[in-house]
């Protein structure tokens, strides 16, 4: 089965149904169990915290509950092996590096983010448009 890996935007625009239709395809196949989508805990607890900032607390239980409930998603934990691979992602940025590095462990087929400096880095495929 295709593994992907989705950052915290990716899964935003997922729940707000505002994804651009490369990154919607493979989300609705994961919707479908036909592809495995990750979400990096670090990502999930990115969404944890605008979800509390901005009081959507309903997002956040959706978020959980797809994750859940849908065969094609699942979280990926920050682990000893990520951390491992942390010197090898020439981004800067914590969050990124380490969301880069998860996809890198999970041999993803690609990381769906529509994060510029992920894209440009050419660190792992990306899909967003």
């Amino acid at each position: 089965m295709k593994t992907y890996v989705a950052d915290a935007v990716a899964f935003l625009y997922y729940l707000l149904d505002k994804l651009p239709s490369a990154a919607d395809r493979v989300f609705r196949a994961a919707e479908r169990g036909e592809v495995l989508i990750y979400l990096p805990t670090i990502a999930a607890a990115e969404l944890y915290y605008l979800f509390e900032r901005k009081n959507w607390t309903n997002k956040w239980r959706e978020l959980l509950a797809r994750i859940q409930d849908l065969p094609g998603f699942a979280l990926y934990p920050f682990d000893e092996e990520v951390l491992q691979v942390l010197e090898t992602v020439s981004l800067r940025e914590i969050h990124n590096k380490i969301i880069v590095a998860t996809a890198k462990v999970l041999k993803a087929e690609a990381l769906i983010t529509k994060d510029k400096a992920i894209i440009k880095s050419k660190e792992v495929p990306t899909i967003w448009e």
